[in-house]
């Protein structure tokens, strides 16, 4: 029986960044012994060490290494969470590497069409900018004006935001699994959304695990730090104290409520819960969103009491809503978690002979059973 002589430093460092508890471990692994060998009999197997290596989700090759990795995520200095301390999960850790693998092939991709190419809108907003001007320039940018408080579902108006974008050069992904493994839900109080910033081609991450509203805003407010230029991985709040996520909110909210839209919204006649749910369906914007922006707007009607009302109100309504989640139907989620021009890309390219069928059925993120009806349904077949 192979056993590998693996470093205890790396089985301890695996134990503690790894995506299983170590009480779970403990009790399919002998880790005691891993981490204290006392003779050759007390290393894994080789076998051992790939089911270890798949709980922990920790890559296969770290544990030939001699010393403890060292791991270099650049993202992890992009995060706006309240303790950054806080060691990135495996879930985003890979998530984020597969958002950069595909962010890299459709550089490349869209450089072989056109070795000029740029993403011309980096660096078009600064944090000393007026965040209601900002706001009416990105109405402007998505052709918007005309569109907010619109009658639509928060998933069409989600879907209209995210062609808009794409419309401008930036990919827009999500989803609330890692890949396809439903085992590996993403954890919205780790991350809402990331963005990763190219001057070919920005993308935009949102977790789907999020509410439909939430994921709105959150797609708003990664469109602004694409305007800034600033890569991110998000996790708080519309109320968060931090002074640029601040500014930001405060565009995000204005793009989505804008002053004048949301008067004329108004109705005297309902009570402020009344009207925090009236406006929040109408601008497609969360309760606690929707309660900030009119406490600014009308402090004396709406303060800390319909704040409060409101973030109780939403986290019961989220309780319910994760415990009633269902599937759906299989090629339209496979399809809403890429990026349509990125899913066309693929296709062309495979359907060209450039492209192996098994690398775009990863790339597209579905298997190699499912790649044709997947392709079918991409291009309206079905």
């Amino acid at each position: 029986m192979m056993r590998i002589p693996v470093n205890p430093a790396i089985i301890r460092w695996a134990v503690q960044h790894g995506e299983k508890s170590e009480i779970d471990l403990s009790k399919k692994y002998p880790l005691a012994n891993w981490g204290n060998p006392q003779s050759a009999n007390d290393h894994p197997t080789f076998k051992q060490l790939q089911s270890f290596s798949q709980d922990t989700h920790i890559p296969f090759n770290y544990f030939f290494n001699q010393d403890v990795p060292q791991e270099e995520n650049d993202f992890v200095k992009f995060r706006t969470i309240d303790n950054a301390n806080v060691h990135p999960s495996r879930r985003l850790i890979d998530t984020i590497h597969a958002m950069e693998s595909r962010q890299a092939w459709m550089r490349d991709y869209l450089l072989s069409q056109d070795e000029t190419t740029r993403f011309k809108l980096t660096h078009q907003a600064d944090v000393t900018m007026s965040p209601v001007n900002v706001a009416q320039n990105i109405l402007d940018l998505l052709d918007l004006t005309d569109t907010i408080g619109a009658s639509m579902t928060d998933d069409e108006f989600f879907n209209l935001l995210r062609t808009k974008m794409g419309n401008l050069g930036i990919m827009v992904m999500q989803n609330g699994i890692v890949g396809t493994n439903t085992h590996r839900p993403l954890d919205v109080t780790e991350f809402r959304a990331f963005v990763l910033i190219d001057d070919i081609v920005p993308l935009i991450f949102v977790n789907s695990a999020d509410s439909r509203k939430a994921k709105i805003f959150s797609l708003i407010h990664e469109f602004v730090h694409v305007l800034l230029g600033n890569s991110e991985v998000l996790n708080v709040s519309p109320d968060v104290n931090i002074q640029d996520e601040r500014w930001i909110n405060h565009v995000t909210i204005n793009v989505l409520m804008p002053s004048n839209a949301v008067k004329h919204a108004l109705t005297t006649t309902k009570s402020p819960s009344e009207t925090l749910k009236q406006l929040s369906n109408h601008f497609h914007t969360s309760l606690v969103a929707t309660a900030i922006h009119l406490s600014t707007l009308f402090p004396k009607q709406y303060g800390q009491p319909a704040i409060k009302w409101a973030r109780q109100t939403e986290q019961e309504a989220l309780a319910h809503r994760r415990s009633k989640q269902s599937g759906g139907n299989f090629y339209n989620t496979a399809l809403s978690r890429v990026d349509r021009r990125f899913a066309n890309a693929i296709v062309n390219h495979e359907q060209s002979g450039q492209l192996s069928i098994p690398s775009a059925a990863s790339m597209l993120g579905v298997s190699l059973k499912t790649y044709d009806k997947t392709v079918n349904h991409l291009l309206g077949l079905v």
